[in-house]
């Protein structure tokens, strides 16, 4: 922290839960799909474990340097901290899902590519 900086304060906003988090979103942020889907799976996120992080941000290099130089563009990416594994698009639905309360039983159907990829779609447009 810096000179002046308010005592627990964190330098970038979010960077400190994301750190914490057992698995971070990253996504582009300019990109409506990408939003939707982050939206979707925030608001299923009733217990914090997943972090959402646009790649947009320059410090997300800092939250998890495994992402760096992966394409940005119209992607989502996941990050499990615990095994330091990066998974793209529909692979990371089962990870993901496991994680979010009340979805862990989807987890296993997730790892069929034809249903992850069905499911990817619907969530990247806003679960409609």
């Amino acid at each position: 922290m810096g000179p002046g900086a308010p005592e627990g304060a964190e330098p970038v906003p979010g960077l400190s839960s994301a750190l914490a988090a057992p698995y971070v979103l990253a996504y582009d942020a300019e990109d409506a799909g990408c939003r939707r889907f982050v939206d979707w799976i925030q608001r299923r996120d009733t217990s914090g474990l997943v972090v959402s992080f646009p790649f947009q941000n320059a410090e997300l290099v800092r939250v998890a340097p495994e992402l760096a130089g992966l394409p940005q563009a119209g992607q989502v990416h996941g990050y499990d901290a615990r095994t330091r594994q990066v998974h793209s698009g529909a692979g990371m639905l089962p990870s993901l899902l496991s994680r979010l309360p009340g979805w862990g039983w989807l987890a296993p159907l997730a790892v069929l590519a034809p249903l992850a990829n069905l499911f990817y779609g619907y969530l990247r447009r806003g679960g409609k």
